[in-house]
């Protein structure tokens, strides 16, 4: 059924257009009727309708005002005019509204109205199936690209290839030659972090995904493109060997189209790499192992695109700590300059080449260091971009992303050292003196004298959080400071800072921090 509603300041009328024709035959459902165009205006936003069939000449807001503020709000709806009026430029107006009619009162018959709302019903349908048409193509192209990664999958774990080439060509990816090219690559995160927000990684690997395909189709070469699970980008390029044709160099051109293409439009840098060349659908298991343990043992390299060499695998130094060069770091942030951070950045940099840390020791320490950092800004951590940092593949990629985050972090420093106001300044000594309180909100408003709707929406414009946020980040970090005193163990701390229960307060702990209480320490 399609909603009406029928808009008209002369009540008789209103009664006669209700009973004039059969609406329910029509699939037509009368949803509401106003007297005024004021009265239609709360109706439309009360109420879900398709159509109205208004009077232009009305008092106020005539129907013709009306009209336009509802296509304003709503482009798809359908309009019936009527009048007494039978001048041009009424007329004119109506057409201009994109009307599906324009009905004279005095000559309205049954079938000339039952004629304009068979026309209304048409032009609603159409719009209608035309929007679920796109909504299924949507869904369904959604849907083939969540397959393509499940099949992706497969390959790693299936061992049957006639299995997996015949569940290929249902998806469109029709392997018919025995040889292949394998790369993998990854976005630049640092570059993420400049141009886009980190959630949108999903949605540039999609567009990323078109763009090899619009490539592929160019240069007529069988290549498709996966994501794995770790967010990087698989390029598979099937062929038949030619002896006329150096098949590599061909698959190396391809690839390195696709990165300009994709820095073209996406503005992303890529880091992309290939291998060496093998047979049958099966091999692209253990080449794509191969090419994951090559990536972590190049950790400290810095090429961003070539041939996967053959490196031995690295002896990590799993035993030294970054505990020094942090400090440095965190201290620029606190009271340093831009130039400040860079040093001690430079500092961390030289430190980890000549220990050769291992890689996910390293951007974990990383990451955990700037947890605290967060909670010393009053910063609620990101952590998408944490995510980020803890899958980039290179070193000086990883330096670069943290070096974006922590000059946002020395800027928000900044300003909260700057332009700390009294009543902020107030609030923190508040909770200082009733640490091991569970104070509220309502508590900090009675204590400011300020109405507590008041207080919560000038505090979140002051400070840019909620106070609940606030307000545990602040104990957080007075427990991070208790935590490396060691006096201390975690359940004294915990009642210290109001929280009476161990589980609880760990739980706090490791939402603002990142890690528990018991890891920190």
């Amino acid at each position: 059924m399609l909603n009406v509603m029928l808009v008209d300041d002369d009540v008789p009328m209103i009664k006669y257009l209700t009973k004039l024709i059969s609406w329910e035959s029509l699939g037509l459902r009368l949803a509401a009727t106003a007297n005024s165009g004021e009265d239609a205006m709360q109706i439309f936003h009360e109420t879900q309708l398709d159509l109205v069939i208004t009077d232009i000449g009305m008092p106020q807001m005539d129907g013709l005002e009306l009209v336009a503020q509802l296509k304003a709000l709503k482009p798809e709806l359908q309009v019936v005019f009527l009048t007494c009026h039978e001048e041009f430029h009424y007329a004119r107006k109506a057409v201009q509204l994109d009307a599906v009619d324009y009905l004279i009162k005095d000559e309205l018959t049954s079938e000339q109205l039952d004629e304009s709302l068979r026309k209304a019903i048409q032009v609603l349908t159409e719009a209608k199936n035309q929007v679920e048409d796109i909504v299924y193509k949507q869904d369904l192209i959604k849907n083939k690209d969540l397959l393509k990664q499940t099949y992706f999958q497969q390959l790693l774990t299936t061992s049957s290839a006639t299995e997996m080439l015949s569940y290929g060509k249902r998806l469109g990816i029709n392997w018919g030659h025995t040889h292949f090219l394998m790369a993998i690559g990854s976005f630049h995160r640092a570059s993420v972090f400049k141009q886009y927000r980190f959630e949108d990684m999903n949605l540039l690997l999609y567009a990323a995904g078109n763009i090899a395909n619009e490539l592929s189709l160019q240069s007529q070469q069988q290549v498709t493109l996966f994501s794995d699970a770790d967010g990087q980008l698989i390029c598979i390029y099937n062929y038949q060997p030619n002896l006329s044709l150096n098949t590599t160099t061909l698959f190396k051109d391809y690839l390195l189209s696709l990165r300009e293409l994709i820095k073209q439009y996406l503005k992303m840098d890529v880091f992309l790499h290939y291998g060496t060349p093998f047979k049958g659908v099966e091999g692209i298991k253990a080449n794509y192992k191969t090419m994951k343990m090559w990536q972590k043992s190049s950790f400290y390299e810095d090429d961003t695109f070539g041939t996967i060499k053959l490196l031995e695998v690295p002896l990590w130094n799993v035993n030294h700590s970054l505990e020094e060069q942090w400090d440095r770091i965190t201290e620029a942030v606190k009271d340093g300059t831009a130039n400040g951070i860079t040093t001690a950045l430079c500092a961390l940099e030289t430190f980890v080449r000549e220990e050769r840390m291992e890689s996910g020791m390293f951007l974990a320490a990383c990451s955990h260091r700037i947890r605290l950092i967060e909670l010393d800004a009053k910063h609620k951590s990101d952590e998408t971009f944490h995510s980020c940092l803890l899958r980039c593949k290179r070193l000086k990629e990883s330096l670069e992303l943290i070096s974006c985050k922590l000059e946002e972090l020395h800027a928000t420093s900044m300003h909260m050292a700057i332009d700390k106001k009294p009543k902020l300044q107030q609030i923190d000594r508040y909770i200082t003196d009733h640490l091991a309180e569970n104070i509220s909100m309502v508590d900090i408003a009675d204590y400011l004298f300020l109405n507590p709707s008041y207080f919560s929406r000038y505090f979140k414009q002051e400070t840019g959080v909620n106070f609940v946020d606030y307000y545990h980040q602040f104990k957080m970090k007075i427990a991070c400071g208790l935590l490396k005193e060691k006096q201390y163990n975690i359940e004294m701390i915990a009642l210290k800072l109001g929280y009476m229960e161990r589980t609880y307060f760990s739980r706090i702990f490791k939402k603002y921090v990142g890690v528990s209480p018991k890891h920190y320490k």
